[in-house]
């Protein structure tokens, strides 16, 4: 049998390996570098070959029966092509075989997520989604169509918001992959998100403050108006002031110890005074400073006393986050907005500018105009006329 002839289903069902070789490697006489291997088995298996002979390389791609010769011909055909453009097939499979499947990142992954957030739910759910379709691919294979494709399908079902979430979820995964340098890009940093509409700026008026403050003091459950005025008084999130225990308190210093964040690092809150006096007239009852109805479990929400605060101040349209944004405002106007970041404990001053701090056209009006109150001085010459 010659060891280059044009490899068609008639010929490779013919070929046998030699008495005394466990092995028969023939070449295709049409495209160079395409073969077969013919193991003593009977295990047919097609390759490309490439290289000089000193240093000769060989990539098997697919055995001879779920592949045909003419599907293994073109796939030697694009392999060949690649070495043709300087790349090298067989180093790609072998640096390959390192590279985690999305299924394998995501166990990976998860683990320095719950080290660094207090709540991995919403991760969880966006990568558990992600893996039912990539689960099983090695992460460099993941394309930037096949996250636009996906990200589009969710969109799709009329949840454009939900489908920005879970982009923002999956390029959080994807770039800590690509820090470790598992994948040479994130394909999802290409995805455009859709556009959203502008975030709430609602804040209290010290009118409509005013009124809450009063139907806060009608509350009659100690422990729940004790929850509105820390929410009010400290702009804390509803799920920290939910979450806050009697062993993180210390009423004596006036601090809140915040052992896991947002951020999913401890933070410590200073407490006003008249905070201090509303949580020392409460009686310790249980761990949790707001307890549920399960003994040792916090209280799940606020749900039914906000409606009844929001109708008794006549503000139907207020939210409960709008409290930590008015809260931010207030700080904002008297501090600065470094001091309102640090006191909403977020990341970047530009978040608290951004959704915390909306300063109106007054607010800039009465900075402009103590500003020229301080340069009018600086105006005058010493013979106190007006410099020209």
């Amino acid at each position: 049998m010659k060891r280059n002839v044009k490899l068609t289903k008639r010929v490779i069902d013919s070929l046998v390996v030699p008495a005394g070789k466990d092995r028969l490697r023939v070449y295709d006489s049409e495209l160079t570098g395409f073969g077969v291997t013919v193991f003593a088995s009977g295990r047919k298996s097609f390759f490309a070959a490439y290289g000089p002979k000193t240093r000769r390389r060989l990539v098997t791609f697919g055995d001879y029966g779920p592949l045909t010769p003419d599907a293994a011909r073109a796939k030697a055909l694009e392999l060949l092509g690649q070495v043709a453009g300087g790349g090298d097939p067989l180093a790609e499979r072998e640096r390959g075989r390192g590279v985690p499947t999305f299924q394998q990142w995501v166990n990976t992954y998860m683990v320095s997520v719950a080290r660094r957030k207090k709540e991995i739910r919403k991760d969880r759910s966006a990568l558990t989604l992600a893996a039912e379709r990539w689960g099983n691919r090695r992460l460099d294979e993941i394309t930037v169509e096949d996250v636009r494709r996906f990200f589009e399908s969710i969109t799709a079902k009329g949840t454009p918001i939900q489908a920005n979430r879970w982009l923002a979820l999956v390029r959080a995964c994807l770039q800590a992959a690509w820090r470790e340098d598992k994948i040479p890009s994130n394909p999802a940093m290409k995805v455009r998100k859709n556009p959203e509409n502008p975030p709430r700026d609602r804040v209290l008026s010290d009118e409509e403050l005013r009124r809450l403050l009063a139907a806060v003091d009608q509350v009659v459950d100690p422990y729940v108006k004790a929850a509105f005025v820390v929410l009010i008084e400290t702009g804390a999130r509803l799920s920290e002031v939910l979450h806050m225990q009697w062993k993180d308190i210390d009423l004596g210093a006036g601090v809140w110890r915040m052992p896991k964040t947002k951020s999913g690092r401890p933070q410590a809150l200073p407490l006003a005074p008249s905070t201090v006096a509303v949580l020392a007239a409460l009686e310790h009852d249980g761990a949790y400073v707001v307890a549920g109805s399960v003994p040792g479990r916090p209280r799940n929400d606020l749900k039914r006393p906000w409606l009844q605060l929001q109708e008794t101040a006549r503000l139907p349209d207020i939210h409960i986050h709008d409290l930590r944004r008015t809260f931010g405002l207030h700080v904002a106007r008297r501090a600065g907005i470094y001091v309102a970041s640090r006191l909403l404990r977020h990341s970047s001053v530009d978040v608290t500018a951004r959704h915390y701090a909306p300063l109106g056209l007054d607010d800039l009006r009465r900075a402009l105009e103590a500003r020229e109150a301080d340069v009018i001085p600086l105006r005058a010459t010493k013979n106190g006329e007006a410099d020209r």
